[in-house]
């Protein structure tokens, strides 16, 4: 009920009440999307298709990527078909399904770094991509599965003889690895040991790496 009373009233304004009921009824979107029941996901799919703006539209895809159902193929289908030639808005692509929480999202992000769309020698993506799954999808990168963990490492070491300042930036997200289980503290120092003994390692990744191991 809330959900309905908050649509759209008119075309969209850049004012703080609309503002505020447009992240509301996203909150609210959010809610019932947790269930994955039909008719949450079927309500995200036409916000997404009705929306004018570009809130309304990020909003409603990052719930349904969190979601496997038919629906989430059509809606980013239709994004990428839209705004591919726009590197900015192609970026918010990659990211929203590098922060989805499902059980395929590494999956996914593999996927998608052999993407057509997707560039090494482009940092904006690589950010994108690789950066925000890890660092911003706490519960997919730190799996204990350790997928993640040796996702990014096998990156970090493919990049690093290209681009050694961004490979040190994200390899950084292994910066804190005490921090966590000793089971996770196992899998990550096991890849940091596996980038340090790369052999032509660049001096930017190296020192992060050492860094990390020796705290």
């Amino acid at each position: 009920t809330l959900y309905r009373a908050l649509a759209p009233r008119g075309p969209y304004r850049h004012e703080r009440e609309q503002i505020d009921r447009r992240r509301l009824r996203g909150a609210v979107l959010r809610f019932l999307t947790w269930s994955g029941e039909e008719a949450a996901i079927q309500a995200a799919y036409a916000q997404y298709a009705s929306a004018d703006n570009m809130t309304d539209a990020q909003t409603a895809l990052s719930l349904l990527a969190d979601h496997d159902h038919p629906r989430r193929a059509e809606a980013f289908a239709h994004f990428h078909a839209r705004w591919r030639q726009d590197p900015l808005v192609l970026d918010k692509w990659f990211t929203i399904q590098a922060m989805a929480s499902g059980t395929d999202a590494l999956e996914r992000v593999r996927a998608l770094a052999r993407h057509e769309d997707f560039n090494l020698g482009n940092p904006n993506r690589v950010r994108a991509l690789v950066g925000a799954f890890s660092t911003a999808n706490a519960v997919r990168f730190h799996d204990l599965s350790g997928g993640g963990y040796r996702f990014l490492a096998d990156f970090v070491i493919e990049l690093q003889g290209r681009n050694p300042q961004l490979a040190s930036r994200l390899v950084s997200a292994f910066n804190d690895w005490r921090r966590y289980d000793e089971a996770r503290q196992r899998l990550m120092q096991r890849e940091l040991e596996r980038i340090a003994g790369q052999k032509a390692l660049s001096k930017d990744v190296y020192e992060i790496v050492s860094r990390a191991l020796s705290r």
